[in-house]
């Protein structure tokens, strides 16, 4: 059985989490925040999460547990057969979190920890948000998931990485993303519909009250 470690309310715990329950493996969620304390570092050498635990060891980095995971069990398959579609499908996946999970994280400290505004890093991270839109307009097929019409690691990486850049777009911009990107609402909604996904949304939701308190 695999142990999974973080925080619910981390969209990249709940990425793992919702391979793990699309694939119907075996695993238990461990409560662990990110620190750079040295017991949890023997797990995760950048301090980070989410960690998974296997019979060989540790791995951390979401994309990179996500795809483990797909090797190790290619069955239910979230990656196409095809190799440029599953090229694409990395695609997706990086542009989603290098330029709208990563863009919109810069402003999570005025935003979710009261922080104070950084004025330039509003207005690079919207440039790099716009530049997203765009191209998520050119690669995305929305038939109806964001690669066609099979799911993929790409629509479970687009849904935890819109879930904070949208309300940060709209707090920050007035700007609705998602509704920039024709499609990309049912897709998510498809998404959010699956069985797994209604369970990843209880379940980050129960992380977000608890990390309120």
């Amino acid at each position: 059985m695999f142990k999974l470690y973080g925080f619910l309310a981390s969209n990249y715990v709940q990425m793992v989490h919702f391979v793990l329950l699309e694939k119907d493996m075996g695993f238990e969620i461990i409560p662990e925040m990110p620190t750079q304390e040295r017991d949890f570092k023997t797990k995760s050498a950048m301090g980070k999460v989410p960690v998974l635990e296997t019979e060989h060891g540790f791995l951390t980095e979401a994309n990179v547990i996500m795809e483990y995971l797909e090797d190790l069990q290619p069955s239910p398959s979230l990656l196409p057969s095809d190799p440029f579609e599953r090229a694409r499908v990395r695609e997706l996946m990086k542009e989603c979190e290098l330029y709208v999970e990563l863009a919109a994280r810069r402003n999570y400290p005025e935003l979710f920890y009261g922080g104070e505004r950084s004025e330039e890093g509003l207005v690079e991270a919207k440039r790099v948000l716009e530049n997203a839109v765009s191209a998520l307009k050119q690669l995305g097929k929305f038939d109806p998931y964001i690669a066609g019409a099979e799911f993929t690691l790409a629509d479970i990486v687009a849904a935890y990485s819109f879930c904070y850049a949208t309300t940060v777009t709209q707090a920050l911009y007035d700007w609705d993303i998602v509704a920039d990107v024709p499609g990309l609402q049912g897709a998510l909604d498809a998404t959010h519909a699956r069985p797994a996904g209604q369970i990843v949304a209880a379940s980050q939701q129960a992380g977000l009250k608890d990390f309120a308190v």
